[in-house]
């Protein structure tokens, strides 16, 4: 019998172009899952359950899209986001840099939802064209701490082998778990509004259902646009041969 998570996880990651994103969620969540990725919007949201002693929770993942084009777009995707993933390439030492602009995006645009950030150093496999060092990487996570003011923690992974990925996810949620234990959350319940955890996961799912329905229209609608213009390319050259 499946059980039915009582509380949902928003998160995001984030990073330059190619430095593997993508490729770390899959590993985490496997060969099967089917993600809905749509280029127009720049996002790709996955979902996952989590058990952690007991205690199943949903793990909602939206990987944004790196390039400066989708960059209007990627604010309305940290609403609500517990964690940041921000991801750097260990053989580029520019995705490194950059990072610094992505911390300080997901801080502006996710606000007081975000609790925790951690700065992943992927392609360690790589190790003969390695120019990013573990000691830089612990170096870039002091400064954001300091600048934002968040628990930042590096982990370096390998989207190819899966090194240290499901370490990471397992911390991840430990993290979010335990931060949800708070003398708030166990005030008996009044006649006001609640907040408990299964309202927040009905809600959480409620809110990701409507936007996957979205973005299959939408990638529908792209795919219909892309054979118009396919037909036109062949009207064209029909035209071209007849001259």
């Amino acid at each position: 019998m499946s059980i039915e998570p009582k509380r949902a996880y928003k998160i995001v990651l984030i990073g330059d172009p190619e430095v593997g994103k993508t490729s770390i969620r899959r590993k985490y969540m496997g060969k099967s899952f089917r993600a809905d990725y749509l280029k127009t919007l720049g996002a790709d949201f996955a979902a996952t359950k989590v058990n952690i002693e007991g205690d199943t929770v949903l793990l909602t993942i939206w990987d944004l899209a790196g390039q400066s084009i989708f960059h209007g777009m990627r604010s309305s995707f940290y609403h609500g986001c517990k964690c940041a993933l921000v991801v750097c390439d260990v053989t580029n030492p520019q995705s490194l840099e950059n990072s610094f602009q992505w911390v300080e995006e997901a801080t502006n645009y996710a606000k007081s939802s975000l609790q925790d950030i951690y700065l992943i150093g992927n392609k360690i496999d790589l190790s003969d064209d390695r120019l990013v060092q573990n000691n830089q990487m612990e170096e870039a996570a002091e400064k954001f701490r300091e600048t934002f003011n968040f628990s930042v923690k590096v982990y370096e992974t390998s989207a190819l082998t899966g090194a240290n990925i499901n370490e990471l996810f397992e911390y991840m949620s430990r993290r979010l778990i335990v931060g949800d234990v708070s003398a708030e959350e166990k005030v008996e319940p009044t006649t006001t509004k609640s907040d408990s955890p299964e309202e927040i996961v009905i809600e959480e799912t409620s809110k990701t259902d409507d936007l996957s329905k979205i973005l299959s229209l939408v990638e529908d609608l792209d795919n219909r646009v892309n054979n118009i213009q396919q037909t036109i390319e062949e009207v064209k050259k029909l035209i071209s041969n007849i001259k």
